[in-house]
């Protein structure tokens, strides 16, 4: 934004990794997050980690790896250079997944953009970040170490998700064309919730670092403002009544977060795959498969529901109440169905 200072002076450089130090010793932060992370040299942020690291091995250190308009930075953070922030292969530095984001649910900068969720399909993009935008998984992902991804739909910046969903079944293209969850059928509200269930499940069952903004959960609205940093708390306000108005989607979120916690195949998983399914468009399998449970994921986008035939048996893992729980039986050869813009987790 033009205001970078030169951490390429070596004094400057001292002065920023004393002072993360400090708030690391005496008051005990151990993340941080750098905006605007493409105004640092990948030198710095390398520096800094090295630094950090040494206080604290699980220290978090992530930002956005652009410049937020014209920067005279050299060498500054990219995607594509976040490897030579940290040469080791532990997290290091991670970075915002802008193109999974613009995937999931359409791109905020250039103009209004549609995604995966509301029908404009992307189903390579969506299928790299399934699998953590590795570059062992395409020529196309950005880094080499799993978890520098932060997988993510909803930032302070921008819409919040369900403002971007509402606009976009509104057939809008800015905040002119929002309007209140309950003005819309009760057809469409299923139909919105749906598309944020859907979005949620592709960050959180995703290789990488799953990411959610505050409020995110239970649908928080800010009545379609898209850059509200001057704003009123009327529009800022994260309103906690909200998780007991939307309920259904609110413990989607936690079965979510439990089953991401409680097996390992959807943080470090191995065998992972992702594929369009069969021949259909918005349909993608996800597999991978932990030290404590394998999974297969089926992500809908479409309309309409989709018939699959999962090729292993298993059973579907519940996450309606806020906590994973075995479901029905899945039976190998045997045809399923997953809903329009929703998903099926089958625990093999």
């Amino acid at each position: 934004c033009g205001n970078e200072i030169a951490t390429n002076h070596k004094m400057v450089l001292y002065y920023v990794i004393e002072s993360l130090k400090h708030w690391m010793k005496d008051y005990h932060i151990n993340g941080f997050r750098f905006d605007l992370m493409g105004c640092h040299e990948t030198s710095t942020m390398s520096s800094i980690y090295s630094a950090l690291k040494e206080i604290d091995p699980n220290v978090m250190v992530y930002g956005e790896p652009w410049t937020g308009g014209t920067s005279t930075v050299v060498s500054g953070v990219t995607k594509n250079s976040i490897d030579s922030c940290y040469s080791g292969t532990s997290n290091g530095v991670a970075c915002f997944n802008d193109d999974y984001r613009n995937a999931i649910k359409g791109g905020e900068f250039g103009g209004f953009e549609q995604g995966h969720v509301q029908g404009t399909f992307n189903d390579e993009a969506i299928v790299l970040g399934l699998r953590g935008s590795l570059k062992a998984a395409s020529a196309k992902g950005f880094t080499t170490v799993l978890g520098r991804s932060i997988n993510y739909v909803e930032c302070h910046d921008n819409y919040t998700l369900i403002d971007k969903l509402i606009i976009s079944l509104n057939n809008g293209t800015d905040s002119k064309g929002w309007k209140a969850l309950t003005s819309f059928s009760a057809a469409q509200q299923t139909t919105l919730k749906n598309e944020d269930k859907l979005s949620a499940a592709l960050v959180f069952l995703a290789q990488g670092t799953p990411f959610i903004n505050g409020g995110q959960e239970f649908l928080r609205t800010k009545q379609g403002d898209e850059n509200s940093y001057e704003s009123s708390d009327a529009i800022n306000q994260i309103d906690l009544f909200m998780a007991e108005t939307n309920a259904d989607v609110y413990n989607v979120y936690k079965g979510l977060i439990a089953l991401r916690k409680n097996y390992d195949a959807f943080t470090a998983g191995t065998d992972v795959t992702a594929a369009k399914e069969g021949t259909v468009t918005g349909l993608t399998k996800y597999a991978c498969t932990g030290t404590n449970g394998s999974f297969v994921v089926y992500f809908n986008a479409t309309a309409t529901d989709q018939p699959v035939t999962p090729d292993a048996s298993g059973t579907i893992a519940e996450i309606t109440t806020g906590a994973p729980v075995d479901g029905s039986a899945v039976t190998s050869g045997t045809a399923i169905t997953v809903p329009a813009k929703g998903f099926v987790i089958i625990k093999k």
